[in-house]
């Protein structure tokens, strides 16, 4: 990752560490072996938790280090670099600790942050229904409020890393039909993923192999009403407070993968020899590879930005849905062109391009799709 005039010294430090500790515990070879597997990366996990990134924007007096959301942006990028997968679980933890911190009660912060903190408990997002993607205002799970818990009953589709040990679920629900606005009625708790009456299947999915992608049917699951996180019927405040934090840690994300596979790309072209010379020799390649690099400049420029404006306090919600469009169609860009440099090499698991482009096209429906992210953009532009 190159420096950026965003950055101090104190991130240029931080990213030098970031590196090494990508290179030592979430390698290529890692990365490549676990996605092949399908298997969840516990042993990164663990380290992960050691090195105490996860309390990396917690405040001090919960046991974090209180560093701004670009310290973040970095660590994303960074863990990214050999597949999207791998700072995906990073992120969907700092989504969980996150809600806890700025909506959760004192005792759910005095619960959940230390075991999160140190990798004893990890967290999970499911928003996602059959008939809610996009519009979340339509999420129908019931929640019936039965004394001192809810009972609920309904189905989540698309969640992932759903199934992961000690995991606890960020779980929106619908505690009463919407009166007036589309958004009212819905509340967020908190769900251990072994709670009785909850259902977990694995979906056969394009990627996310190593997190994994689950359907989640809930049969009258029993829920404590401490497991509310902020107030009831009033979901929707928690649901778009870190829209802006996920969207530049998503970019991040697509910008760490996606420089991985241009460096391979032309790599590959420096030493594919056909009709008497490297490929990266012909114009139709060389220029291709050059827009790649470009977009993934922009791209990381967008993204650093954004984690600027956030880090000051400002609104940064359009410039985080500029960095997450351009990103994400910027890695479905190089990535498709990684596969068609690399040929039938392309193919092979070993070579990670595959891995690279199915990451990607999933990037452009996660999170947001593209379409959705050009509304918010739209609107912030007065349209």
């Amino acid at each position: 990752m190159p420096n950026l005039p965003f950055f101090t010294d104190e991130h240029v430090m931080f990213q030098d560490s970031v590196d090494r500790f990508v290179e030592a515990f979430c390698s290529r070879e890692y990365v490549r072996q676990k996605d092949i597997e399908k298997q969840y990366p516990y042993e990164a996990y663990e380290k992960l938790a050691e090195q105490g990134y996860f309390g990396l924007c917690v405040p001090e007096a919960y046991g974090g280090v209180g560093a701004d959301i670009i310290y973040r942006t970095i660590l994303q990028e960074g863990l990214s670099r050999y597949g999207f997968d791998m700072g995906a679980v990073y992120g969907l933890t700092c989504w969980g600790i996150d809600t806890v911190l700025h909506f959760g009660t004192q005792a759910q912060r005095d619960h959940y942050i230390p075991k999160a903190l140190s990798g004893e408990l990890r967290f999970s997002v499911s928003m996602t229904e059959p008939n809610a993607g996009s519009d979340l205002t339509r999420i129908s799970l019931s929640a019936k409020d039965a004394g001192d818990h809810y009972v609920l009953n309904g189905q989540k589709v698309f969640a992932s890393a759903a199934a992961a040990k000690n995991n606890v679920i960020v779980l929106a629900v619908r505690t009463r039909p919407a009166q007036g606005k589309r958004h009212d009625g819905l509340t967020i708790m908190l769900v251990p993923n072994d709670v009785p009456g909850l259902e977990l299947r694995k979906m056969r999915t394009l990627s996310r192999n190593m997190s994994g992608t689950y359907e989640c049917f809930y049969t009258d699951v029993k829920i404590p009403k401490e497991n509310v996180v902020g107030e009831v019927h009033e979901g929707w405040k928690v649901l778009g407070a870190f829209l802006v934090q996920e969207r530049i840690g998503g970019a991040a994300m697509y910008v760490g993968n996606a420089a991985t596979a241009v460096r391979d790309a032309v790599r590959y072209a420096t030493e594919r020899v056909q009709f008497g010379q490297p490929i990266g020799g012909f114009q139709v390649i060389k220029h291709a590879l050059a827009d790649a690099a470009t977009d993934i400049e922009a791209a990381r420029l967008l993204t650093y930005h954004a984690a600027w404006l956030a880090s000051r306090g400002s609104d940064a919600l359009k410039e985080a849905a500029m960095a997450k469009l351009f990103a994400s169609e910027a890695g479905m860009r190089a990535t498709t062109l990684g596969m068609q440099v690399l040929g039938g090499y392309a193919q092979l698991a070993e070579y990670d391009m595959e891995r690279f482009w199915r990451d990607a096209k999933q990037n452009l429906v996660s999170a947001g799709t593209s379409q959705i992210q050009k509304n918010i953009i739209a609107k912030a532009i007065g349209l």
